[in-house]
């Protein structure tokens, strides 16, 4: 299947806004996941860190509802995002975010549909592997950081998993319709 550009010479400037403002639905998970980023910062009144990695969570179940546009070098953008949000070295999530879409994309076409559970399970899978991996990476940097928080966060992801697959297919629902119907 070839898609051909629009004939941009042939189309006046309220054609070229109509063509585009038809495509804003192509955004939609990536603006989901930013939200999801910027709802990290939240501040919580608690005596560990235990805010989950919702970002990581968006990333993992919009790469398995629409694996087209969750792409690894949009998670690569949403990865710069964070680090700058979160004031970590340049390229941690960037990197991590990116090798999460990619081997969720290499999953799914490995494996296809499968049960709630199981994909609860892998991406319980990813968390863990995720949060080793920020672990390594920040004492890579010269920034460590202790274990336990990190234990904390994974916790707090696995039991948020639901709420944000629950989001994301809500938002999914309204964006690109009932699929049901």
């Amino acid at each position: 299947m070839t898609r051909h550009a629009p004939p941009w010479r042939l189309m006046n400037a309220a054609e070229r806004r109509r063509y585009w403002w038809g495509h804003w639905r192509l955004g939609v998970p990536a603006a989901t996941t930013l939200g999801l980023v910027f709802a990290m910062t939240a501040p919580l009144v608690v005596p560990v860190p235990i805010f989950p990695q919702l970002a990581l969570i968006g990333i993992f179940v919009w790469a398995t509802f629409q694996p087209g546009l969750m792409t690894p070098w949009i998670a690569f953008l949403i990865g710069l995002v964070a680090d700058l949000l979160f004031a970590q070295p340049l390229g941690i999530n960037a990197t991590l975010f990116a090798f999460a879409a990619g081997f969720v994309r290499v999953f799914e076409t490995r494996y296809g549909h499968h049960a709630h559970g199981f994909d609860w399970a892998v991406a319980a899978t990813l968390i863990v592997v995720f949060e080793l991996l920020t672990w390594q990476l920040m004492a890579l940097a010269g920034k460590p950081v202790p274990l336990l928080p990190l234990a904390w966060q994974v916790l707090t992801s696995v039991v948020a998993y639901p709420l944000v697959v629950a989001l994301c297919a809500w938002v999914q629902r309204r964006a690109f319709g009932d699929e049901r119907s």
